[in-house]
């Protein structure tokens, strides 16, 4: 064999080959120098008592550290091991247009429980039922059974949590009870009482699009108003902590008795041009707000640090407005636990992408009724680089110095193999 066959064997037919592994070799040393983001918060996972799912509530407290899909979120145990979870969120009211009534054939108290008895007429496949009730902050459990003759009655769904938030701006509202999909004729209701007095039934249906009265949190907020006499408006200026989902913005008004004002929310924005940033106003939702009509106003989940809200005055007084609250509707997490383990929520690294858990797949079937785990106190996580005392050196990995070697050796061999494919194609040619 040749000289320069020895040399087609040794050198590689396609040397930019090497060059790409070289490249894809700097850039992982790079990455591993500077480092990937690490989880910003930590909590403590409390009242853990026996092995079970539990539900976690995520106030907005806590769910400002974190992205609204919760994707840098994670759990782990005391080993450091992934806890799967799945987060789930209340839902919004539905319209009336949705409600379909049902005959109430008995409504019945009793000692210790209440029972109320619908008629499904048609026998249609229903999953849910909900009650019209008036209000009340009373805490109570329940049970759904099915007939198709008022004789012989079957479990439909045992022991679920029947709670109800108090309303401030009607005198009722909806609780809907959900449950596996039956066409039973009956459908019966039985509300322990062993603790407080009877709910006040109204009425019951079913939604079509399923899904009514979430229970909301308040966001705490700071508020300014500026009075625009030129532009005839207010402007309500409402500051968060941080970015908060918004889903329901509540006025009280003091005065006068009769209004009908237009409202613009909006926020700031800003938009790169080529010499210069430009600040201007989106317009995010917009409503009427009205003395005889009701003064809450679901929003298009509004994920904002700072909202304007602008009251249209023409050439009215300016209203008197006695508060202005948000809300977020309430999210939750759902894990499988074991009893007296150490377990961790952490959040803030958004280089994660949303886990992909076999929990979700089990949604339908986890019970209404669950016990309830708490988060301890959020707090930041110190950075890598803080938690280094100043006497402790750094190691040779984490100086500019490696860095700069890694870049050094790869551009060395990167030129070597270009050098070596310009021999040999000089070689050819003689």
């Amino acid at each position: 064999m040749t000289k320069k066959n020895w040399r087609q064997l040794l050198i590689p037919k396609k040397p930019f080959s090497m060059k790409k592994i070289s490249l894809s070799l700097i850039l992982t040393l790079i990455g591993t120098v500077l480092g990937a983001q690490d989880f910003t918060h930590e909590a403590a996972i409390g009242n853990i008592t026996k092995d079970s799912l539990y539900k976690i509530p995520l106030s907005p407290e806590y769910k400002q550290y974190m992205t609204t899909d919760f994707h840098d979120m994670r759990i782990y145990d005391a080993k450091q091991k992934e806890v799967p979870y799945v987060v789930l969120s209340e839902p919004l009211l539905r319209s009336k247009s949705d409600f379909v009534p049902y005959e109430i054939v008995s409504q019945k108290h009793f000692n210790t429980y209440s029972e109320i008895i619908i008629r499904n007429t048609n026998k249609d496949k229903i999953s849910n039922i909900a009650f019209n009730i008036n209000n009340s902050d009373a805490y109570k459990y329940c049970s759904i059974e099915g007939s198709d003759d008022q004789k012989q009655w079957y479990s439909v769904s045992e022991l679920q949590e029947l709670s109800l938030a108090y309303n401030e701006s009607y005198t009722n509202q909806y609780k809907c009870i959900y449950f596996p999909l039956n066409d039973y004729q009956y459908f019966r209701l039985s509300v322990d009482d062993w603790n407080a007095h009877p709910l006040k039934i109204n009425s019951a249906g079913h939604f079509k699009n399923s899904v009514i009265a979430g229970k909301l949190n308040e966001v705490p907020v700071s508020k300014s108003i500026v009075e625009d006499s030129k532009n005839k408006v207010s402007i309500v200026r409402l500051t968060f902590s941080s970015d908060q989902t918004i889903n329901r913005i509540d006025f009280k008004i003091k005065s006068p008795r009769l209004y009908m004002r237009h409202v613009i929310i909006y926020a700031n924005r800003e938009q790169k041009l080529k010499h210069k940033t430009e600040q201007y106003k989106e317009t995010l939702y917009e409503f009427d707000l009205k003395s005889d009509g009701a003064l809450w106003f679901d929003l298009p989940a509004l994920n904002e640090k700072e909202l304007f809200v602008v009251i249209e005055n023409k050439d009215n007084p300016p209203l008197e407005i006695e508060t202005i609250s948000c809300k977020q509707l309430a999210s939750y997490l759902i894990c499988d636990f074991r009893a007296n383990e150490n377990y961790t929520l952490k959040c803030g690294n958004k280089q994660l992408k949303l886990p992909e858990y076999d929990l979700v797949n089990f949604v339908s079937q986890i019970p209404q009724l669950l016990p309830e785990a708490k988060l301890d106190v959020i707090r930041e996580i110190p950075k890598q680089a803080a938690s280094v005392s100043p006497e402790k050196e750094k190691s040779f990995l984490e100086t500019p110095q490696f860095l700069w070697m890694c870049l050094g050796i790869g551009a060395i061999a990167i030129f070597l193999f270009s050098r070596s494919l310009l021999k040999d194609m000089s070689k050819k040619e003689e």
